[in-house]
């Protein structure tokens, strides 16, 4: 005969095993799971990772776009891991970020690639894991992907028509004429091609504008404090600069500042940083280009999660561009 105090003991133990279970579980819910809105997380299933890969956050071009990202963390309830390189030419170390997500089991990466072609066999090693992969700010170079077998949708600007409208602003402030020079980004890279191929559209335009200069200091101030030197050595008689950032405009404003001539070249740049808006105040630059990098890692975030949750995305998304001058500075 069974004894019914050791009976009694059983069935509370076993209750309480049921109960310390249920405390233990990992699954979690996301806090705004469900909602009408698209890109939110799965109701009842783990909270996702998703990795935001950077170039480098010494820019603060990448540290607004990680604030984008976060206001997306916070509204779709997923756990974001943002990672940048040293630098915006540490391409390897980028790559090496990417093999650890990779190796992290992360659900999605987000990235803005440090250049257009190398980054594509880790990208493509990630989407055959299962990773949900969005391309941000610098696009992958097709041909390359295509041949790689990558298809990853974009989230961007297009660089060509930011590099025409400052071009054009510049051109349009010279009243069509004048000697100019280009500050370029990374040679090879994507978005450093593209403004350059803007600017020069646009400087095309006009039969008075002389390209004297074109050379690259790559997205570095200090290196482009150096090529400006340079320039103005060679071209006494310039009278402007579009810098393909902002970055780059601060060495070339310092440069022109040098030589005492603020007053009489007038530079053009890109990524609206606050000190460039400050610049434009003072007089030291005449605009800058706004291609919203909060937004693009606020999309670039909601984009994976709509992949995720198997809805069909647009193959490029363009934020909108402003070119911010004296007059819109405020």
């Amino acid at each position: 005969m069974i004894n019914s105090k050791r009976l009694f003991q059983a069935i509370a133990g076993i209750f309480l095993l049921a109960s310390l279970a249920a405390g233990c579980s990992t699954t979690q819910t996301a806090p705004n799971a469900g909602t009408s809105e698209g890109g939110s997380q799965p109701q009842g299933k783990k909270q996702l990772q998703v990795a935001l890969v950077m170039k480098t956050l010494s820019n603060p071009f990448f540290i607004a776009m990680e604030e984008g990202a976060k206001k997306a963390e916070s509204e779709f309830g997923i756990k974001l891991y943002a990672q940048a390189a040293q630098e915006e030419t540490s391409v390897e170390q980028q790559i090496a970020i990417v093999e650890d997500m990779i190796a992290k089991k992360m659900d999605a990466i987000v990235i803005a690639p440090s250049a257009s072609k190398e980054i594509v066999p880790v990208l493509k090693k990630a989407q055959d894991a299962g990773i949900t992969v969005v391309n941000i700010d610098n696009q992958v170079d097709p041909e390359t992907a295509k041949a790689a077998g990558l298809r990853v949708p974009y989230v961007g600007a297009s660089n060509l028509d930011g590099g025409y409208m400052a071009g054009k602003y510049l051109a349009e402030q010279l009243n069509g004429k004048g000697k100019v020079a280009i500050i370029e980004g990374i040679q090879g890279v994507d978005n450093a091609e593209n403004r350059k191929a803007g600017a020069m559209k646009a400087f095309s335009e006009y039969s008075g504008i002389e390209v004297v200069a074109s050379q690259s200091a790559n997205w570095k101030t200090e290196e482009a404090l150096n090529v400006m030197t340079n320039i103005l050595q060679a071209n006494p008689e310039l009278d402007g600069v579009f810098a393909a950032n902002d970055m780059m405009a601060f060495g070339a404003v310092q440069a022109i500042a040098a030589v005492g001539k603020t007053d009489r070249i007038k530079v053009a740049a890109y990524d609206a940083l606050d000190q460039a808006k400050q610049y434009i105040k003072e007089g030291k630059m005449i605009s800058t280009i706004d291609q919203r990098p909060d937004e693009m890692g606020y999309y670039g975030v909601k984009y994976a999660l709509d992949l995720i949750n198997g809805k069909e995305v647009q193959d490029e998304y363009m934020v909108e561009l402003i070119n911010i001058t004296k007059e819109n500075v405020k």
